[in-house]
């Protein structure tokens, strides 16, 4: 039976790359609509779910556009023909964080005690990160001092929390600085059951195009020698597409208005399946 599934596994991924060109601009699309029908619904806590998964759109959805072919900008000195390579991978990247940040926060704990740690960390982390910016107004700095009474009260919280008591004293002291995630994010994308391609070597692939290593830049440049950008941004139009069908698998597991709009549209709910599986299949932890 393993081997069969391994087999499904891998014709889905040859066929979604076939049908890469039209299903990537279909997931964003239905991943819009989910989005649309839980608007103005939304709790205090859910005000920030959304915010992250339609951060994760915004990303997704310029690294498609970019992905449309090149534009060409008139300055006076040249005109610059731009195909967005550079960028493209950057933008997935962050599509890619904003989606394991989604699934950490707000989709992987089941219980109250962990979804309340796992939020207030992650607040926490928000206004200490401010703290660490000199103010430079007197409204910049009026707004540091107000800060501190929210720091002040998150932590309270952290600390009357059983899962946050439970934690060795390092990693209290490293929350209560601001370090909201305690795992990887390869490690938070395996436990979210995307294959080792995935987690592991995509994931450092856009690293590298973020961080503007040599690899990176000696693949754009073979990329323009050789008339081959598509091929560049194919790989990360796989990663959006991938990494949106989990999001609107996740998004309506948490929003019953969500759902109900997946629900009835069977052709999407068969794109979703297909992709989330294609992601679980590429090259999977043994």
């Amino acid at each position: 039976m393993a081997r069969m599934d391994e087999k499904v596994i891998r014709e889905a991924a040859r066929e979604a790359t076939r049908r890469l060109r039209e299903d990537c601009p279909k997931l964003l699309n239905l991943l819009g609509r989910v989005l649309d029908a839980n608007k103005g619904t939304a709790t205090d806590r859910e005000w920030y779910t959304e915010g992250l998964a339609n951060k994760f759109f915004d990303h997704a959805f310029f690294a498609l556009y970019l992905s449309q072919g090149p534009n060409t900008l008139n300055f006076p000195s040249r005109a610059v023909k731009l195909s967005g390579v550079a960028s493209i991978d950057v933008l997935t990247r962050a599509a890619f964080e904003a989606f394991l940040t989604f699934h950490y926060v707000f989709y992987t704990p089941k219980i109250v005690e962990d979804q309340n740690y796992r939020y207030w960390a992650y607040r926490l982390a928000g206004f200490m990160e401010r703290q660490d910016i000199p103010g430079y107004t007197d409204e910049h700095k009026q707004k540091l001092l107000d800060e501190k009474k929210a720091i002040e009260d998150f932590r309270n919280k952290l600390n009357s929390n059983p899962i946050f008591k439970r934690l060795p004293q390092k990693q209290k002291n490293k929350v209560s600085k601001g370090n909201w995630k305690l795992s990887s994010w390869s490690d938070i994308a395996k436990e979210a059951k995307l294959s080792r391609m995935l987690a592991s070597d995509m994931y450092s692939h856009l690293c590298g195009y973020a961080h503007s290593s040599s690899l990176s830049v000696l693949q754009i440049k073979q990329a323009y020698e050789k008339h081959e950008e598509e091929l560049l941004i194919e790989s990360s139009k796989i990663v959006v597409s991938i990494v949106a069908a989990n999001m609107i698998h996740e998004y309506c597991e948490l929003f019953k208005r969500s759902k109900d709009v997946l629900n009835q549209d069977q052709e999407g709910m068969k794109l979703v399946d297909l992709w989330v599986k294609v992601g679980r299949g590429l090259r999977p932890y043994q």
